[in-house]
């Protein structure tokens, strides 16, 4: 009897040999590192409060679901080997896509962060001589003669000028009716340098006598100043209907807070209730009052005076509060494209561009370049859609159409923006944005408006209409650069748009005249 009890059942024995295998272990790491990769997602997720709450529903319950099959299958002592095994090695695939995941949702909070939320620009002040002008530095200018030009930017000179009176032991200044006079008394030697705004520069050169004003020119110093956007009283709210104004430049700058003209003025009506958006094309040359003055003005001079001196002036046209601004570069528009693989638009007509300043495609300069865009459907690289929307001069209405042109762009990112596609090269899109953008949207906004459009989906109807020229004189005086060509406005358009963005605002489908549709 004694002898039969010292023999163990042969259960007993399997259970004790059964002891853990390198496949039991692996399987035990990679469940342990899913969870803790799960955690950490989920946190980094939350912390961006990007997420509505049906998707943090989804991600939950994912989550929750493939850690529950992940405990289920690799807890208990199995013999079933091979299924440990897959399991495992799904879960360590799932942890990879996670961490990769986490680096996007990284980025993609970093690259909110640095877009949103300006609420300050920039003033670039220099002093600029001749290009053949021995000076050198500024200590080189001892004894040189200062023109300015007495109506313009005159805050920004004095304190240019204090700094200069305290660096050289006091100045000789010389004051200039116009900014052309200013420069005809550099080139004429009547004075030994000048101090311009930077922002000035790109309205000179659109002149045929002053186009190769930087080339005739030096910059040898510059003082920045940094002002606070004003928009004092205007608040808005992303969840209620809303208006964003979009100021694109052509400035190669890269510091997008430095006051410059606006080439693109358009105005993105947004109802989030009624999943509305209507964009109004302002042309550039637009001849309207500034709001700081009275003066006549174009609209693309405004810029020059700050984002909100074109917002204001804008809102003084249509009678509306603006309190949102958005600005483009047009050059990193090429980046933004060619992240995205590219966009697709319907181009209204066939035609070619002028050869237009174009960055090379190695990135080492600028050259002189054409392109050629057929009827209908398009499909557009970085540089395709960076001539798309500068091109004026092969249109009737000109600078009209380049308007409509940029708005098609424009519709043309945001749709691509909201498909799968742009996950293909996440990072890189986020890059050229960071590189390319800016707003005064604050990041709980952003993330507001991420929300809403979780919960419409990608529903949203996109109306375009830009106002047009209407009649008189051509060649006015303006405020900023003396006799200029500039556009007459139709007050019948702008009254249409007007109506437009009120039916918006309200609630209402806009009804786009069919006659000034662009055929969206």
């Amino acid at each position: 009897m004694k002898q039969h009890e010292q023999n163990p059942r042969p259960s007993d024995t399997s259970r004790r040999r059964r002891k853990r295998t390198g496949v039991d272990h692996f399987g035990t790491v990679s469940m342990i590192a899913l969870l803790a990769c799960s955690l950490v997602l989920f946190a980094r997720l939350m912390a961006t409060d990007l997420l509505a709450g049906k998707n943090i529903f989804l991600l939950v319950a994912g989550l929750l679901a493939v850690n529950a099959a992940s405990v289920i299958i690799q807890t208990p002592l199995r013999s079933n080997k091979m299924g440990k095994l897959i399991s495992g090695v799904v879960a360590s695939l799932l942890c990879v896509a996670m961490l990769w995941g986490m680096s996007g949702v990284s980025s993609a909070q970093a690259a909110l962060a640095r877009i949103t939320g300006r609420l300050v620009e920039t003033d670039v002040i220099c002093v600029i001589v001749t290009a053949d002008d021995p000076a050198q530095q500024i200590s080189d200018t001892l004894g040189y003669t200062f023109g300015y030009a007495e109506r313009l930017d005159t805050a920004n000179t004095e304190e240019l000028l204090a700094h200069l009176d305290e660096a050289l032991g006091g100045v000789e200044t010389s004051a200039s009716e116009s900014l052309t006079d200013l420069v005809d008394a550099l080139y004429d030697d009547n004075v030994g340098a000048i101090i311009l705004n930077k922002g000035y520069i790109s309205l000179l050169e659109d002149k045929e006598e002053y186009a190769d004003f930087s080339q005739q020119t030096r910059i040898i110093y510059e003082h920045t100043i940094t002002r606070e956007i004003d928009l004092p009283g205007v608040q808005g709210d992303v969840t209620a209907p809303f208006i964003v104004y979009c100021s694109g430049t052509d400035a190669r700058d890269s510091d997008l807070s430095v006051r410059s003209r606006s080439d693109t003025n358009i105005l993105a009506v947004v109802n989030p209730s009624t999943r509305q958006v209507l964009l109004i094309n302002t042309p550039r040359d637009y001849y309207v009052p500034l709001h700081m003055n009275g003066e006549m003005d174009k609209l693309t001079h405004a810029g020059v005076y700050g984002i909100d001196e074109s917002m204001k002036t804008l809102d003084d046209l249509y009678g509306i509060n603006t309190p949102y601004y958005v600005r483009v570069n047009f050059n990193g528009l090429i980046d933004i494209v060619d992240a995205m693989g590219g966009i697709d638009v319907e181009s209204p007509m066939e035609f070619y561009t002028t050869a237009m300043e174009m960055p090379n495609e190695d990135g080492n300069g600028y050259s002189d370049q054409a392109f050629y865009f057929p009827e209908g459907k398009v499909h557009l690289t970085g540089r395709e859609a960076l001539a798309f929307s500068r091109e004026r001069s092969a249109f009737v209405d000109g600078d009209s159409q380049r308007g409509k042109n940029q708005m098609t762009v424009i519709k043309g990112i945001v749709e691509k923006a909201s498909s799968s596609a742009v996950l293909g090269n996440f990072q890189g899109f986020l890059k050229a944005v960071s590189d390319s953008f800016i707003t005064n949207l604050s990041y709980e906004e952003m993330t507001k408006l991420a929300k809403l459009y979780q919960k419409s989906g990608d529903d949203w109807n996109i109306t375009t209409y830009s106002v047009g020229m209407g009649y008189g004189d051509t060649t006015q005086y303006t405020y900023t650069y003396g006799y200029a060509w500039v556009m007459p406005p139709d007050y019948d358009t702008v009254n249409t748009a007007k109506e437009l963005i009120r039916q918006v605002m309200d609630g209402e489908i806009p009804v786009v005249p069919e006659e000034d549709d662009v055929g969206y």
